[in-house]
């Protein structure tokens, strides 16, 4: 039994300069509370960098680290890229977040702030390469709602550092060249750095259902003679929409050869394939959450024309219909999780996908085909 992690000791503002000294002191003297005689053990699994562009982005952050380091311990990099205003540019600041354990322990992780004035945002980087501990892996999670390569130089940087590189596509103002350019980045600079997009991690339950539902052994020959998929979706979610048309086709061979903007924010995509061409509708809802809401997968069988419905419903719950069947399949959504529980199941994940590579790169082709 744990209780939720929480900063245990108050951030101290420090030196830049002094940040490694200071975290040695931390461990040092006496914790302050009614807990102080309990034993606290200094826990470390890696570094975590932690990009945030401004002071309110920091904060919510902030809340969202004591979530993750609960489950992994690391030290936490917390760099705020545009501060407000402050005397100086760059200002430090180091505490500790612990929770408790078993047997009274208090299990703690380290947690150091580095905010800057925005003329001094490039220094981040190279005071953050000088705070990590060498013989941990280092993992880079960047916040912004922009896709990483927009942050230039400085993301450059950044995930130079870092062996895994985590950002989340869902809220992408402009989705068509942020897929290109992050799809761009991966199959170049990042090639061997192992990528997560949180939102290919909400289409975990999406991807699992699909699979179940068409799978050979129910229904006999649908994969191959697919001819048309629909998919609903909220504001800002059509690269999690791209995602799960990606995965399909790499999973199905299509080939994408052209795509056509229509009214009413819908997009269409053929596809080519063995058995023949393959349409794939996304349409744009006007309001809502950024998520999925309908994905409708047809086909010619044997006796007819068949149609697979997978669709959102209350309490995160996907319900999958077809006509004819006995009764729909339910299966509980994973795709709720908060952004904080999914950093942290990524966290470990110290391999690279190629399943969503291959998905990021059929995103990338359909993403390109629409500015031809």
């Amino acid at each position: 039994m744990t209780q939720a992690a929480q900063p245990d000791f108050v951030a101290r503002p420090v030196d830049v300069g002094a940040v490694e000294r200071e975290l040695t002191r931390l461990w040092s003297r006496p914790k302050p509370g009614p807990l102080s005689e309990e034993p606290v053990t200094r826990a470390c699994m890696s570094n975590l960098i932690v990009y945030c562009a401004n002071d309110a982005d920091a904060s919510f952050a902030q809340e969202e680290i004591a979530d993750i380091v609960q489950r992994h311990p690391a030290r936490v990099l917390l760099l705020v890229g545009s501060a407000g205003e402050q005397p100086s540019d760059l200002e430090a600041y180091v505490s500790a977040v612990c929770f408790t354990a078993g047997a009274g322990r208090q299990i703690c992780s380290e947690n150091v702030t580095i905010s800057a004035h925005e003329s001094a945002r490039r220094r981040l980087p190279a005071t953050a390469r000088s705070l990590l501990i060498g013989d941990l892996p280092t993992a880079l999670w960047w916040t912004p709602a922009n896709p990483p390569p927009s942050g230039g130089e400085l993301f450059g940087e950044l995930a130079a550092m870092a062996r895994h590189v985590i950002y989340d596509s869902e809220g992408w103002a402009d989705p068509v060249r942020g897929v290109v350019s992050l799809a761009g980045w991966v199959a170049g600079a990042g090639s061997s750095a192992i990528v997560s997009d949180l939102a290919w991690r909400r289409l975990s339950p999406w991807r699992r259902l699909i699979g179940q539902a068409l799978d050979p052994a129910l229904e006999p020959g649908a994969l191959d003679a697919i001819d048309e998929v629909e998919i609903e979706h909220g504001p800002h979610a059509l690269p999690k929409a791209w995602l799960l048309i990606g995965w399909l086709a790499a999973r199905l061979g299509w080939r994408p050869v052209g795509a056509r903007v229509s009214p009413g924010d819908q997009i269409a995509w053929s596809f080519d394939s063995e058995p023949g061409s393959v349409r794939v509708t996304a349409r744009r809802q006007a309001q809502g959450d950024p998520v999925l809401r309908r994905t409708s997968i047809g086909w010619r069988g044997a006796s007819g024309r068949v149609c697979t419905t997978f669709s959102l419903g209350r309490a995160g719950w996907i319900a999958v219909d077809r006509p004819g069947a006995f009764a729909s399949q339910r299966i509980l959504a994973r795709g709720d999780l908060t952004r904080a529980a999914l950093v942290t199941r990524q966290l470990p994940k110290l391999f690279r996908d190629p399943v969503f590579r291959d998905a990021l790169a059929v995103s990338r082709a359909m993403a390109e085909a629409l500015v031809r």
